[in-house]
């Protein structure tokens, strides 16, 4: 690794003497409530351009224009990709992902006969131990992530005893980790994308935590996989490449589609480059691409509901052309850091509100960070109201009945808002007389009329 950057592992030589990443602070994963566990999970397989662009600054940089991901509230799994032979995700990506409770991994992929022919002479020359050494450093490279997925195109003959290892190390290193295996090695060692699960990919599938299958499925094969994978259908990942490179099913804009159709037999999807709508579509309009990307319907996604409090965000996607701190700019120099991205809300894009709203990121000013959320609104609908879903919020237990916040403007003409901060934190934590006045806002929504939480919105 360069100073103060990070950088994949090439070779085998490399991840032999990897020791500890850089010294870095990432945040700790979040506790959220992601349904009853057996729902279909949808994974975001990152693979942009080779990795390691903007983001692979361990403390940012000063071009606010890298890719950016911001609705987390979608997926439960991100794996940041890249064709090298380990890709570490930088802690920028980790720090995003675990504020909104989502699992980070990082990528091992052995696809070449001279890397197979180097790790032979690897295990030649030294003792059996070798597999669990191995699997031990994978586990230690991707420990800050928590998680690893595994693509072996390569026929290599003690590759289940590898898996069964690097599985027990990450589960033993971080409780709670995920491996994950890539469909394209059968069980004779050859490499044999199957675009389904069956009996030749399935002993890897039963000796990890899931598999992700290769992108040219069919309906059919999606059927049979279900009902192949009996209990454990959720722990299938249904590859969807955005590109759609010789698929059947549509992706750009239209890949929601193909989410549903995994969906539809209670499998998971795993959408591969959605950074399609960075590198093919006109960059100007990236928060609106993006925003038109993801939006998902609510039936596609798990209900994403925080745990804990407090809840506090400024809304700020971790990049900027200032940097402001308590609504005063502290520099005047852009930047771009996604360690610095805080909550995301629930409600995103232009099509909210019955196609009436939008809430968007807006850089023009802050109160912290970067940028605001503007919620805007011209009705069109005499019907439809002014409210934005902010964040859902599990039972918090007691007389706690809290289910969501929101902000629902005040007039029904046609507004707009610059929301600056929000702040939901339980009265008892409050202490006296250090509650600050807001100016006229939006006002806070909830549902609950037993039990009413400290909260603040700041308007700017």
């Amino acid at each position: 690794m360069a100073h103060g950057e990070v950088r994949p592992l090439d070779t085998l030589d490399e991840l032999l003497a990897f020791t500890d990443p850089q010294p870095c602070i990432v945040e700790r994963m979040r506790e959220v409530n992601r349904g009853d566990g057996q729902a279909p999970r949808i994974m975001f397989c990152h693979d942009l351009k080779g990795g390691y662009l903007e983001d692979r600054f361990i403390n940012g940089c000063d071009s606010p224009h890298g890719y950016r991901f911001h609705h987390w509230q979608l997926i439960d799994s991100f794996v940041y990709y890249a064709h090298h032979l380990v890709t570490i995700p930088p802690p920028g990506w980790i720090s995003a992902g675990h504020i909104h409770g989502v699992k980070v991994l990082a990528k091992y992929l052995f696809a070449s006969s001279t890397g197979v022919r180097i790790f032979n002479e690897h295990v030649h020359r030294r003792t059996p131990s070798i597999f669990k050494m191995h699997a031990n450093i994978v586990a230690s490279v991707a420990g800050e992530s928590a998680s690893s997925t595994l693509n072996i195109t390569s026929c290599i003959p003690f590759v289940k005893d590898f898996l069964r290892l690097l599985t027990e190390e990450m589960h033993s290193a971080v409780p709670g980790s995920m491996v994950i295996w890539y469909d394209a090695v059968a069980r004779t060692g050859k490499c044999a994308r199957q675009n389904e699960l069956n009996s030749k990919n399935a002993p890897f599938f039963d000796m990890c935590d899931g598999i992700f299958l290769h992108f040219k499925w069919t309906e059919d094969m999606l059927e049979d996989s279900a009902r192949f994978a009996g209990d454990r259908k959720n722990d299938v990942y249904v590859g969807i490449d955005v590109f759609a490179r010789k698929t059947e099913y549509a992706g750009g804009f239209e890949t929601c589609k193909a989410v549903a159709q995994a969906r539809k037999y209670g499998l998971s999807a795993g959408i591969f480059a959605a950074g399609w709508v960075y590198e093919t579509q006109d960059r100007s309009n990236f928060i609106d691409n993006q925003c038109r990307f993801w939006n998902f319907l609510d039936t596609l996604c798990n209900d994403w509901r925080v745990v804990t409090l407090p809840l506090k965000t400024g809304f700020c996607q971790g990049f900027g052309e200032k940097l402001y701190r308590d609504g005063k700019v502290a520099s005047s120099r852009p930047w771009y850091n996604l360690a610095k991205q805080q909550l995301q809300p629930r409600d995103q894009g232009t099509a909210l509100c019955g196609g009436c709203g939008s809430a968007t990121v807006d850089t023009t000013v802050a109160y912290n960070g970067g940028g605001c959320l503007r919620l805007q609104f011209e009705p069109r609908n005499v019907d439809v109201k002014p409210y934005f879903r902010r964040y859902t919020i599990r039972d918090l237990g007691g007389d706690a009945k809290l289910q969501e916040i929101g902000a629902a403007l005040e007039s029904r003409a046609a507004t707009c808002c610059l929301l600056g901060e929000i702040v939901v934190e339980r009265l008892s934590d409050v202490k006296e007389n250090v509650e600050e006045d807001c100016d006229d806002g939006p006002d806070m929504a909830s549902d609950d009329e037993e039990w009413e939480p400290s909260a603040k919105m700041r308007r700017l």
